[in-house]
């Protein structure tokens, strides 16, 4: 019996590492968008892997997945500067507000819960990065265009990726449940 648990336990640190390192992957492949009114968007579909994460084992898992993730990635794209952790920050909430959505919408997949899930998930994630951004350009002194047009922009890209997550999800997590046999 505690063979069978230890067995599961690395299962999944195995699969979270994973799906951490893809999270790093991912964000590297986003695209930099310019705004026509002013600064970049950043499209990214990194945040799948930590909501997969949720999904499969809970709010705690998901955080770690999103934290070690978003740290990676801060670490190899900018190294560490005095607002690491606040750009580590919304892919560690993702993988909390996920977890505890899919608790509490009783750990449903239908696509329409799915889609209220994620989309939630992704305003928090939104708001996080907002207020970063924000900080961030009041640490180092450059201008950022954070509220209007900007911030209407984030929202609705945020909106469209997590309607894709909540339907690429399912799949993905029915495949690995299969492989991994969890």
């Amino acid at each position: 019996m505690e063979k069978n648990i230890k067995q599961k336990n690395i299962k999944i640190l195995s699969l979270s590492a994973m799906m951490a390192a893809i999270y790093v992957a991912l964000d590297l492949l986003a695209v930099a968008v310019s705004s026509p009114f002013g600064g970049t968007m950043k499209i990214s579909v990194s945040g799948l892997p930590v909501i997969i994460i949720s999904v499969l084992f809970g709010p705690i898992w998901g955080m770690a997945t999103g934290f070690v993730g978003a740290f990676i990635g801060q670490l190899v794209t900018y190294g560490m500067t005095a607002t690491t952790f606040l750009w580590v920050l919304p892919a560690t909430v993702r993988g909390l507000s996920m977890g505890l959505l899919f608790i509490a919408f009783k750990r449903s997949t239908k696509p329409y819960i799915l889609v209220i899930s994620t989309v939630i998930s992704s305003m928090l994630v939104t708001a996080i990065n907002t207020v970063s951004l924000y900080v961030d350009s009041k640490v180092y002194g450059y201008p950022a265009v954070i509220f209007g047009i900007s911030l209407v922009n984030r929202i609705v890209i945020a909106i469209i990726t997590a309607v894709i997550f909540a339907f690429v999800v399912p799949p993905i997590i029915k495949v690995i449940k299969k492989a991994v046999k969890i």
